[in-house]
């Protein structure tokens, strides 16, 4: 039975694949944004509807079966002054609050909300194993993902089931991440970056897509889940993967200093790490296309 889908953040990257998953197999999405020219040259014409942040109460009287919530600032996209962790924080918060805000208003509640979250939120845990107990870190982005789950929860306070998606590094072909790590190697000049010891808590494009569709689809998941593979690499191993699939060798490590010099505080996102496992899911039996770092590379690259 086809769902109607509630969608923000849709333009991102996990954002239009989940749309394209969703309308192939059947289902209405409505898509709420910012910039509504902007979402209709980039997603489907299938969308049934687009509003902005300001409509978005208007929906209150619709029938929605869940709400997926990816909205917020992309952290890598500028150097971090003060202003861009502000708009980091604000971007994820304050669209939050307006889905729960709407949600309150709606005479027929949602069955689920399923809001983005990272596996940030955990830290900086060197080798630890990570699972969705483990308790949270201290540092920024921490905080911002403390934050940004706090007000996902409220909803439960009307009824609605929520869960918590925590993002890992998303491998896919577009991703600027994915792109700037590449490009030293296609200059024959790859290799690790920082200690090389961090952990990598990655995830497949694919599967990150497919985790947030099982997400509306699964009744017995709820709060946070682990958005990330079976198989977290350190910083080393990944990158000797992707020299392994371009060809290229991986040995011209990218001192810590250099990466701080260049990113500033921005660079916790590469320096840091967390050796994150994705117990719930596997618990709930979800199936990985990608359990394999190497086979993601490939597949990608």
């Amino acid at each position: 039975m086809s769902k109607t889908v509630l969608i923000s953040g849709a333009t991102g990257l996990i954002g239009r694949e989940i749309v394209n998953s969703l309308l192939n197999r059947g289902d209405k999405v409505i898509i709420v944004t910012t910039d509504k020219p902007k979402a209709l040259k980039i997603l489907s014409t299938r969308v049934s509807q687009f509003v902005t942040w300001d409509e978005l109460n208007t929906l209150a009287g619709e029938k929605i079966d869940a709400i997926i919530n990816l909205a917020g600032k992309n952290i890598g996209e500028n150097r971090w002054s003060n202003k861009t962790k502000k708009e980091i924080y604000d971007s994820r918060i304050l669209s939050t609050r307006k889905i729960v805000e709407m949600v309150k208003k709606m005479k027929i509640k949602p069955g689920v909300l399923v809001n983005a979250s990272g596996a940030d939120y955990y830290g900086n845990r060197g080798d630890e194993k990570i699972t969705e107990d483990s308790p949270p870190g201290y540092d920024f982005l921490s905080g911002v993902c403390i934050d940004w789950e706090k007000e996902a929860y409220n909803a439960e306070d009307y009824g609605v089931k929520v869960v918590i998606i925590r993002n890992g590094f998303v491998l896919a072909k577009e991703a600027p991440a994915v792109k700037k790590l590449v490009l030293p190697f296609k200059l024959f000049v790859g290799g690790a970056i920082g200690s090389g010891r961090q952990y990598v808590s990655w995830i497949h494009i694919d599967d990150i897509t497919k985790i947030y569709i099982f997400a509306i689809d699964n009744v017995s998941l709820s709060g946070a889940v682990n958005g990330v593979s079976p198989e977290p690499l350190s910083m080393k191993e990944f990158c000797k993967n992707i020299g392994k699939v371009m060809h290229r060798p991986s040995f011209f490590p990218i001192p810590s200093v250099a990466v701080k010099i260049i990113a500033g505080e921005m660079s916790q996102v590469v320096l840091h790490g967390r050796k994150a496992f994705p117990d719930k899911l596997i618990k709930n039996g979800f199936k990985f296309k990608f359990q394999n770092c190497l086979h993601a590379l490939k597949d990608i690259i």
